[in-house]
């Protein structure tokens, strides 16, 4: 078991050091096994061959949450065919010959989720990489894989738009909410559905999970939609808070996601101290009352008669 940590000219903006140098060199030694990222809140990279083959993080949708959150796929049917597949390692084929989906469909899903995890990862930080060669690849996984080298470039190509978008106040800890603009604008359905979302309490993470979409082109339609005055951005509830970790968007009773098991990844903040305030003045003239004393109040006592 080798680890590798993030090497100086890594810190700073450029969050994605060690992923990226992980990356590059686990793929020119074609590297078979997972890569676990040590970071906030981190995850995994599944490498086959020195191609990376499946990527999960619990800051961004994995295949699962795209396919039935988004609709593709009923819950039902998901369950069948994991039921059948799962346990003999065939969930790709079994939900090909239920007809769930076909062999592109497949290869497009996996692929978007595991560029949508490693742009995550990079943009929440990695500190550390531990590599575990030869541990198990995933039940659904990209196949033939991605070239870790394309990977890494794409990794900075969103990174940067990324960083664009913070002149906008966006960023993945925002809490956007939806606004209405002084003129019309045009909004096709995708961000129309985006924007019934926007409610100053979700994070762009929150959101994407509620949509079934990746937590990349959630923020891209984001940019556009604050951009054109129809949504506008709350400010974090704290400077490096973990609430973007929130395992699900706050529209009811927390149900914990079969990807995202509760870790005590939910938000640390410490709550508000107490606020004291004095005890009202009696009137003038009327018997004093006797006060309780409370943890927030003084404990008040009768002067011994002279």
């Amino acid at each position: 078991m080798a680890s590798e940590a993030q090497p100086p000219a890594g810190r700073g903006r450029d969050h994605a050091g060690v992923l990226i140098s992980a990356l590059t060199r686990r793929g020119r030694q074609r590297f078979t096994g997972t890569l676990r990222m040590d970071g906030s809140p981190g995850g995994s990279v599944s490498m086959r061959d020195g191609l990376v083959v499946a990527a999960s993080t619990p800051a961004a949708p994995g295949p699962e949450p795209l396919l039935l959150r988004s609709g593709r796929i009923s819950e039902a049917d998901w369950t069948a065919a994991f039921t059948a597949g799962a346990p003999e390692g065939r969930l790709e084929r079994e939900l090909v010959v239920r007809g769930l989906l076909g062999d592109a469909g497949v290869q497009v899903i996996t692929r978007a989720a595991v560029a949508d995890a490693l742009f995550a990862m990079a943009l929440c930080g990695v500190r550390t990489c531990t590599a575990d060669p030869g541990d198990a690849a995933p039940l659904l996984a990209s196949d033939p894989g991605l070239d870790a080298e394309r990977a890494t470039r794409e990794i900075r190509r969103r990174l940067d738009l990324a960083h664009s978008w913070t002149v906008l106040g966006l960023s993945v800890r925002s809490r956007p909410r939806s606004s209405r603009p002084a003129g019309s604008v045009p909004v096709n359905a995708q961000r129309r559905e985006l924007l019934a979302k926007v409610n100053g309490r979700r994070t762009p993470r929150d959101i994407a999970f509620a949509l079934g979409r990746g937590l990349f082109p959630v923020m891209s339609d984001l940019a556009t939609l604050i951009a054109d005055g129809l949504a506008t951005v709350e400010p974090p509830l704290a400077a490096g808070s973990d609430a973007v970790l929130d395992p699900e968007p706050r529209t009811g009773p927390a149900v914990p996601s079969p990807e995202l098991p509760d870790e005590g990844i939910r938000s640390r903040a410490a709550p508000p101290p107490p606020h004291w305030s004095p005890p009202p003045q009696e009137p003038t003239g009327l018997p004093r009352r006797r006060h309780r004393s409370t943890d927030h109040e003084p404990r008040f006592q009768r002067k011994p008669p002279t």
